[in-house]
């Protein structure tokens, strides 16, 4: 059903969805409102130089072309008086030259190392440059050497008095080090004309606003440990983007206040300063991580991040992030409320959600333009995108279910609860097959059959590949006691799994029956069950009329009761939104289906382990449409513990993968081959259905890529997980967990500890759920696994080995990525925790399964159906005698 054309709700609905996404944009503007930046210098002294470019890395290409060196002092001319190099060898030799030319004030370096051949080459090239380039100002012999200890003390002011002997008095010549090690190079010191001082508060977690303060303190313990000395700031600057160093967290925004700010201080001061760097180092990456890259005044690109007066704006990936951040918003909110039935309230909570989910993925894509486009930012970005679309497409679809169950009311597709009288009663064949069923069990289900109102029906039971005469006779007996209208028959053995026992039940049927209605063998109904739902056949073109399943054993177990109110919202929730768009999953027990639409599509297949779901599948594609009711008309039993609860799930969800298999024609468009039959809207339906199987598998294979993916880290340069993307992925997390407790609460009315126990136990069945759709992929056929149900609980094996494995896995990476992040890092404190939410759901399946393993202290017998008031049938009297 579409939006109601009432004028009223339309425009309320309109107005909800307005308004929220006034109030989405209205946050981005919040988000993206440019930063005030006091100090506006005009230009900076100095900057660091070294080649740039995407694509360039000095470990594959170290020579660059003299024209992009000549490029990239063109662009540093732009905005800055003077370059530093590090090196008088290679490219970074050239700069010099092509520097002074442009105008620029060279401070030019000498790289030492523990190599002796080199560090002679290097202080060679920088006297030959001191003496023929009139633009170099100063000579930085060594850069941190003494912070790698790659030279002592001594040994470094042994070149620096060397060089300063060998080049004019009016170049200075000195060294630039960290500050910490300057305090306590008295050799150095001495031998130099200037101090230089490296001066970088993000490597020392400083927040950004107290940086300028650290600075200052710094320099003036460098000043006091070495008095009269002249100061050179030989490094200062502030990363764009990467991860947080502690609380020193990377934006350009921050960049801009700490570069700009102390570049005007240090002029008011009369501090000579470098700033460090001038452009993105995109091959950084491996050697200083994700900050590496974006220590650049101008990006890689040679284009400015921001102005050196006015506010700071927005980067233009922020920009991007918002647009794709409400429209992501506006069109999910849209698509929830404009598809199916709809009021303000629901608009409202829709478009609260969309725009959440939107705001989710704006954030993602903002922060992606951040990147600079490689191997390991493609890798990463890339799943992180995947995952998080699918698992934010499955949190906002169960979301919207449950929001619009909660506050449209009941699907007004459902049937009336109190049916118009009808004097159409065709005659019913109830089929009943059971496989090495309890005779207790199917006494209770076959007594409720006898009392039922209905005028003209029979019950076919058909006992199958059940070998024990105990578990037959007795069944037997009770069929002949009922009367006629009872049919007992036995079969040993029987290929096709439950569809072959149906279809010989169909062999055995009365001709006169135009309407199969097919009973689990633990089902009890209620007296009206034919007489409310049969007379909705009179309409030609429904072909399947269902009930809900209900479980009447719930109250024996505390596990009994959370697997009840588990399976419930399905019924409340998930099959009123599938008959809206008749995208039906039809279920083997309290339906019924038009004898004709069977017989025109083949009956039972016996292909597969799912014959219900695929029978409807087929009778829907045939033409014909789906009734379904939300009144509970029958009960039967839960399973005996978790593990046939597990294999029950099992079974289910690698029936859905045959018949994906067998019919993925159906699903099509037609206009790439597609078969016709279902409409778009039960294409869309079904496929949604499915993926929320495939979203289980896909979180197993992604978690399993997480522990390898933590382990690796420790001894591969590896990207850091994206804060944005994990922060999302979590963020849907918790979205789909509490869509379930909405609906085990509210929508199905459970109690807070049975809705709680719901979404636990349901929670647990997510890798059973995740293997069994990843078997389906690579299997077409499994055994058909009955589930035990009715009988006392006794110990079972333990059930949940792959379960057991991936928790501890995911637990000891969690505590690995905890442990091994000294730095504070925010995206590793994300992952740690997403780690741990992956490992909760295993967690659960383990503790379900070692209960299972624990002996039954207080045995139940089986409820069973509460007494008639009257017996319906004179079969019923037989076996009350």
């Amino acid at each position: 059903m579409n939006t109601p054309k009432n004028p009223v709700r339309r425009a309320a609905i309109a107005a909800a969805l307005l308004a929220v996404t006034a109030g989405h944009a209205g946050v981005w503007s919040w988000r993206n409102a440019p930063t005030a930046v006091e100090a506006e210098p005009g230009r900076i002294e100095s900057v660091s130089y070294s080649p740039s470019g995407r694509d360039y890395d000095p470990t594959h290409s170290p020579v660059v072309a003299r024209a992009d060196l000549e490029k990239d002092m063109s662009a540093i001319a732009g905005f800055a008086d003077g370059v530093r190099t590090y090196s008088t060898l290679g490219s970074q030799g050239q700069a010099a030259e092509i520097a002074a030319a442009k105008g620029l004030d060279v401070t030019l370096g000498v790289w030492l190392s523990r190599d002796a051949a080199r560090n002679e080459q290097e202080v060679a090239r920088a006297i030959t440059l001191a003496k023929s380039v009139r633009g170099v100002r100063r000579i930085v012999v060594g850069n941190e050497t003494l912070l790698r200890a790659d030279l002592t003390d001594a040994e470094l002011a042994g070149f620096i008095t060397r060089v300063r002997a060998a080049v004019p008095r009016s170049i200075k010549v000195g060294t630039a080090d960290v500050w910490s090690e300057m305090v306590k190079a008295n050799a150095t010191v001495a031998a130099s004309d200037f101090m230089g001082v490296h001066v970088l508060p993000y490597w020392e977690g400083v927040p950004a606003d107290k940086a300028l303060t650290w600075i200052r303190d710094r320099l003036d313990s460098v000043r006091k440990a070495h008095p009269g000395k002249k100061l050179f700031v030989g490094e200062v600057g502030w990363p764009s983007g990467g991860e947080n160093f502690h609380d020193a967290y990377p934006t350009p925004q921050a960049q801009a206040a700490v570069v700009r700010g102390f570049a005007a201080e240090a002029g008011a001061l009369g501090i000579d300063y470098n700033v460090v760097e001038a452009f993105d180092g995109v091959w950084k990456s491996t050697i200083e991580g994700s900050p590496g890259p974006s220590w650049g005044v101008l990006d890689a690109d040679r284009a400015p991040k921001w102005a050196m007066s006015g506010p700071v704006g927005p980067s233009y990936g922020d920009r991007v992030g918002a647009g794709v951040a409400l429209a992501v918003g506006l069109v999910l909110s849209a698509l929830a409320v404009f598809r199916r039935r709809s009021n303000g309230a629901f608009a409202l909570a829709a478009a609260l959600g969309g725009n959440v989910i939107g705001f989710a993925v704006g954030g993602a894509v903002a922060a992606a333009y951040g990147e600079y486009l490689t191997f390991g930012a493609l890798t990463t970005w890339g799943s992180a995108f995947a995952l998080g679309a699918l698992m934010m497409g499955v949190a906002f679809a169960d979301l919207a279910d449950v929001a619009r169950r909660l506050l449209t009311g009941r699907a007004p597709e459902l049937l009336p609860r109190a049916p118009r009288a009808s004097g159409y009663a065709p005659m019913v064949s109830i089929h009943v097959a059971a496989c090495r069923e309890q005779p207790d069990v199917l006494a209770a289900t076959l007594t409720s059959l006898a009392h039922l109102d209905y005028p003209n029906y029979e019950v076919v039971v058909l006992v199958n590949n059940t070998d024990e005469e105990r578990l037959v006779r007795p069944v037997e007996e009770l069929c002949a006691a009922l009367g006629p209208t009872f049919k007992f028959h036995w079969y040993k053995k029987i290929s096709g799994f439950k569809a072959g026992a149906l279809n010989a039940a169909l062999r055995h049927t009365d001709p006169a029956a135009s309407v199969i209605a097919v009973l689990d063998a633990d089902y009890t109904v209620s007296r009206d069950w034919l007489s409310k739902l049969v007379p909705v056949f009179a309409d030609p073109s429904v072909g399947i009329v269902q009930a809900p399943q209900e479980h009447r054993d719930g109250h024996e177990t505390a596990l009994k009761a959370a697997m009840t109110a588990e399976y419930r919202p399905f019924f409340d929730v998930g099959m009123q939104d599938g008959l809206a768009s008749q995208a039906f999953i039809c279920h083997g027990t309290m339906i019924m289906l038009r004898r004709a639409a069977m017989e025109r599509v083949g009956g039972w297949s016996e292909a597969g382990i799912c014959e219900d779901t695929e029978l409807g599948l087929r009778i829907l594609s045939a033409g014909y449409r789906a009734a379904y009711t939300d009144e509970r008309l029958g009960e039967g039993l839960a399973p005996d513990n978790f593990t046939q609860f597990r294999k029950q799930r099992d079974r289910w969800v690698f029936g859905s993968t045959q018949i994906v298999r067998a019919h993925w024609r159906k699903f099509l468009p037609q206009a790439v081959g597609g078969e016709a039959g279902l409409s778009a809207g039960q294409k869309l339906g079904y496929v949604g259905n499915w993926i929320r199987w495939w979203s289980d598998a896909v979180g197993v294979i992604a978690a399993v890529a997480a522990v390898t993916w933590t382990f690796a880290a420790l001894v591969l340069p590896l990207h850091l997980p994206p804060v944005a993307a994990t922060a999302a992925v979590l963020g849907a997390l918790v979205l789909r967990a509490g869509s379930s407790l909405l609906a085990a609460r509210y929508a199905s009315g459970n109690r807070w500890g049975e809705s709680v126990g719901a979404c636990a136990v349901g929670m647990a069945l997510s890798t059973t759920v995740a293997l069994a759709a990843l078997r389906g992929a690579v299997r077409r056929k499994d055994a058909f696994r009955v589930t035990a149900k009715g009988g006392k609980r006794g110990q079972s094996r333990f059930c949940a080995r792959p379960e057991a494995i991936l928790s501890a896995a995911l637990v000891a990476a969690s505590l690995t990525a905890a442990l091994v992040n000294p730095l504070g890092t925010l995206s590793l404190q994300l992952w740690a925790i997403l780690l741990a939410a992956m490992a909760v759901p295993n967690l659960m399946a383990v503790g379900f399964a070692i209960h299972d393993t624990l002996p039954d202290r207080k045995p139940r017998a089986v409820s069973a159906p509460a007494p008639q008031a009257e017996p319906a049938r004179a079969g019923s009297q037989a076996l009350a005698a």
